[in-house]
């Protein structure tokens, strides 16, 4: 059946935003007032605190560049009233006021039962569309019990793949409109997504919402029976889908004599009036349906396949859905990849440390757009020990290379460079006391805390006798080597890690051990039923793998941390084992640990899940 179903034009307006004019016109609108050039550059640009004149500069070339927008004389950016004059007013637009009936409230696990609807011209009922739906199942007595809609009267009426193109063709590209519309759209996206891939990209209204922001205190309560009493409507809502689409034509036509300009306000005005923020994107809430609800990762992608965010959740499913559905405002790079995203696909874990490490190197793996950079890699360093003799230099780099001996990655850049100056200074006094500069330098930055202290020590003493440290000289260089030197102690402890952590598998009667090594994971080893002498094999040999030489990518220091969290959250544990002393020991562990955690495995498979 999905040749049957015909892709409907979008109506105009639809197209997500994606420009820096697209974005600053969503924001005048959405206001309905100029807004002030330093509010434009932080929308625009998430520049906060810019000055008035340097925001103004910036903004130029958007406005100049969009026919849509202007300055106003007090320096604001304001729709152009030539642009604002050719947008059809919210009375000359067609639109379609749709209502369903359903067997219950998810999209999936439930079904439509009844789709009704009326067209709407100039805020006047003109064409009415009603249509039983046979569900495929039974229907809930408790349902009935509110919709009157049995399983008899739907005995024979069509499937929704019959009538999801006869209210397609209705719809045309009209203007959706429906009270608590995020529902009524879940529905139908959710079926014209199974059924063809695509959907509805119709703009759409919002009636609950509407009464809202408009109404407020004014009613009791913001149903649709009290508004439509409210409305004087001649139809009284019953939950039957033709009845409520009617009651709320008659509820949207009042309310749109509430708006300032009434039935002459220009669409996209209502538009924003009519959508909460992160519900603009509900008519996406189709892509989290089939999502499962289990613990993983997930990978939004565009239409070309580029990764645009990378997460884990708890329950991939609810997380998913709760980005298009949310009426809270998303962050910059949130927004820009729900407005882009066209599939998700997802990886089911067994646990939620698992689910939270495969992100991370799926961050580092896909470099995803719309993902902040993994903490400070852009602004992790090295120091770096070069030449020879009492001809040494220590400097602070960005990466790690071939040249020299390199110490970190340290967290901040402007530390490592002040330290390195530090070092810089001191290291003179150490080859005047006949010890070489590049031993003494090892020493400070060694893996020792107590001999880094000691070596500090006596380097800051010398230096300050020859005289380098008179009147508080360097002394904000040398409290920045103090904490690199306290820095880099924690990460030889961190790295010094040598244990296993067993989680939960996604099998059922699975668990998997994760090696720990370095302060790393240095491998994953699932443990099934009966096969723990196996695994506990090839654990000792990862265990037993040798050191790398190469200093830490800068990543890296994320899944430390990472690492360090679960060790200390497990402290105590059967599921953290350390130092086991052997295959039998180990094999040992493993059924303890299986005791504990079986309980908590999942049933799902594993590997990533390209989206449908």
């Amino acid at each position: 059946m999905r040749d049957a179903l015909p892709n409907a034009a979008p109506s105009p307006g639809s197209e997500a935003a994606s420009t820096a004019g697209d974005r600053l016109h969503a924001l005048v609108v959405r206001r309905g007032e100029p807004v002030p050039a330093v509010d434009a550059v932080y929308a625009v640009l998430g520049i906060g605190g810019c000055p008035p004149d340097v925001a103004a500069r910036l903004m130029q070339t958007v406005v100049a560049g969009d026919a849509r927008l202007e300055w106003d004389a007090d320096g604001a950016v304001r729709r152009c009233e030539t642009a604002a004059g050719a947008m059809p007013a919210i009375g000359d637009v067609r639109m379609c006021v749709v209502d369903l009936e359903t067997t219950g409230g998810s999209p999936g696990a439930s079904r439509i039962t009844e789709i009704g609807a009326v067209r709407v011209e100039g805020l006047v009922v003109v064409d009415r569309f009603s249509m039983l739906v046979d569900p495929g199942r039974p229907i809930p007595p408790h349902i009935t019990g509110i919709t009157g809609i049995d399983d008899d009267m739907v005995r024979g009426a069509p499937a929704i793949a019959e009538a999801l193109p006869a209210f397609m063709a209705f719809a045309g590209a009209d203007v959706l409109v429906a009270h608590n519309a995020p529902f009524d759209l879940r529905f139908l996206n959710y079926e014209r997504r199974r059924l063809v891939g695509d959907y509805f990209h119709n703009d759409w209204l919002d009636t609950l919402v509407l009464a809202r922001r408009l109404l407020g205190s004014r009613v009791e309560r913001h149903d649709l029976a009290t508004l439509a009493d409210w409305a004087a409507a001649s139809t009284t809502p019953c939950h039957r889908a033709l009845a409520d689409a009617e009651a709320t034509a008659a509820v949207l036509a009042r309310l749109v004599g509430l708006l300032g300009d009434g039935a002459a306000t220009p669409l996209d005005r209502v538009i924003a009036v009519g959508q909460p923020g992160g519900q603009r994107m509900a008519h996406k809430v189709a892509l989290a349906e089939d999502l499962p609800s289990a613990v993983g990762v997930y990978v939004m992608r565009d239409e070309h396949g580029r990764a645009l965010r990378v997460g884990s959740a708890g329950n991939i499913r609810r997380r998913v859905r709760g980005y298009f559905t949310s009426a809270k405002r998303q962050g910059r790079l949130l927004a820009r990849a729900l407005d882009s995203v066209d599939r998700v696909d997802h990886e089911v874990t067994g646990s939620e440390f698992e689910a939270d490490l495969r992100a991370h190197r799926l961050m580092a793996d896909l470099a995803p757009t719309c993902n902040r950079p993994l903490a400070g890699t852009t602004s992790r360093r090295y120091l770096r020990l070069s030449g020879s003799g009492d001809d040494v230099r220590i400097t602070a780099v960005a990466r790690a290379s071939r040249a020299g001996e390199h110490f970190g990655p340290l967290g901040a850049e402007r530390s490592a460079r002040l330290a390195s100056e530090a070092l810089q200074v001191l290291l003179p006094a150490a080859a005047d006391a006949g010890v070489a500069p590049a031993d003494a330098c090892r020493r400070v930055l060694g893996d020792d805390p107590i001999v880094a202290a000691e070596e500090m020590a006596l380097l800051i003493d010398r230096a300050a006798r020859a005289g380098a440290l008179d009147d508080g000289a360097h002394a904000e260089e040398i409290d920045a080597l103090v904490g690199v030197v306290s820095e880099l102690a924690a990460l030889a402890r961190a790295r010094g890690a040598r244990c296993v952590l067993v989680e939960p598998g996604v099998e059922q009667q699975s668990m998997v051990a994760f090696v720990v090594r370095d302060g790393l994971v240095a491998a994953r080893v699932e443990v099934h039923a009966g096969g723990e002498a196996g695994a506990a094999h090839r654990i000792l040999a990862a265990l037993g793998a040798p050191r790398p030489d190469a200093p830490l990518p800068p990543a890296a220091l994320e899944e430390i941390v990472l690492v360090r969290r679960r060790v200390e959250q497990r402290s105590g544990h059967p599921a953290l084992i350390t130092a086991p002393a052997g295959a039998t020991a180990l094999m040992d562990a493993l059924r303890r640990a299986r005791a504990t955690l079986i309980p908590a495995a999942g049933e799902a498979s594993r590997g990533i899940v390209a989206a449908a």
